[in-house]
């Protein structure tokens, strides 16, 4: 039982891997097609130059940390390839993504529903994707799946590094912080919970405000307010609820039949991130919601998957010994 128990995981392992290649190849072709781009290389080529040399518009200057990640694998590359090199990051964020997304719904569900659930999250990602350049994505999901396992195994202090190096890749890490706060409140002495809280929002002052002050203040390529540009079509909201579709009114659902303490509390981050993206951001690049992933699948797999609950949890979320 114990051989076929590995066998199994290092199939899963292999079908994930699989899977974030598959999804970095697809991102390959877009990319590179060519009658959309006649005559010119893939925008890729210009955009890591700008990164790299520090004159890339804002908010892109301020995610730095995959082109310097691309860069310092270059060398490695066939021929030095960029495309492969951006190639090789995606994969790898995206393969152990679905990896560390199975483990985390393990928390609540048996194996298949399990699997199920990254298998969902895995057809979601490659529809993120547009003949735009922005690389954070794959890192970012990555952060945010291994910050709300940390979250469920109550490994608090795993959460401060990866806000401060998540910060580096993308701005979007300023909210763990709060799902921190919202995990552990009534749990932790009240010092604590503030304090370590307190601690997780200066990780992302520090690396933020680094960034700021390294590479100064940017010209923004959007408009710093997208409300309008957002509302005054219908193709913005239709493209953001086709992400999730039904996985986005399945939570509500959820509220209702008991659900872990930590989704419970942290789904009330869904409607404020929602809301500020669509003041600041461009909604119809829907790859902005796959952060909220750890928050909505599982609550949608409480509904949809009641026979596949483990023991009911305990308040932190964690499933108790038997």
């Amino acid at each position: 039982m114990k051989d076929r128990a590995i066998r199994r995981e290092v199939w899963l392992a292999l079908l994930y891997l699989g899977l974030g290649v598959a999804s970095a190849l697809l991102w390959v072709r877009i990319m590179t097609y060519e009658p959309l781009l006649p005559g010119q290389p893939p925008r890729l080529f210009t955009w890591h130059e700008e990164m790299i040399s520090g004159n890339a518009s804002a908010p892109n200057q301020y995610r730095i940390l995959t082109p310097w990640l691309a860069d310092l694998i270059l060398p490695l590359m066939p021929n030095e390839s960029l495309i492969g090199a951006y190639f090789v990051i995606r994969a790898l964020c995206i393969g152990l993504s679905l990896f560390l997304f199975d483990r985390y719904m393990r928390t609540w569900f048996s194996l298949g529903a399990a699997a199920a659930g990254a298998l969902c999250l895995s057809a979601v990602i490659p529809f993120g994707y547009y003949l735009v350049v922005q690389e954070s994505d794959p890192l970012n999901l990555l952060v945010f799946v291994a910050a709300f396992l940390a979250l469920t195994r109550r490994k608090d202090m795993w959460l401060a590094p990866l806000v401060l190096v998540g910060t580096l890749n993308r701005e979007t890490p300023a909210m763990l912080p709060a799902a921190y706060l919202l995990a552990r409140w009534g749990e932790e002495p009240p010092r604590r919970a503030v304090g370590r809280t307190a601690l997780l929002a200066a990780c992302w002052v520090v690396a933020y405000g680094w960034l700021l002050g390294h590479y100064q203040l940017k010209s923004s390529y959007t408009d710093w307010v997208m409300l309008r540009a957002n509302l005054g079509t219908w193709r913005p909201t239709v493209f953001a609820f086709l992400t999730f579709g039904v996985v986005w009114l399945l939570p509500v659902l959820a509220l209702k039949h008991d659900p872990p303490k930590l989704l419970r509390r942290c789904v009330w981050l869904v409607p404020p991130f929602v809301a500020l993206h669509y003041v600041i951001a461009v909604v119809q690049e829907v790859r902005l919601f796959l952060p909220l992933a750890p928050i909505v699948l599982p609550l949608s797999w409480w509904v949809l998957f009641p026979e596949a609950r483990r023991v009911a949890p305990t308040v932190s979320g964690r499933t108790p010994k038997r």
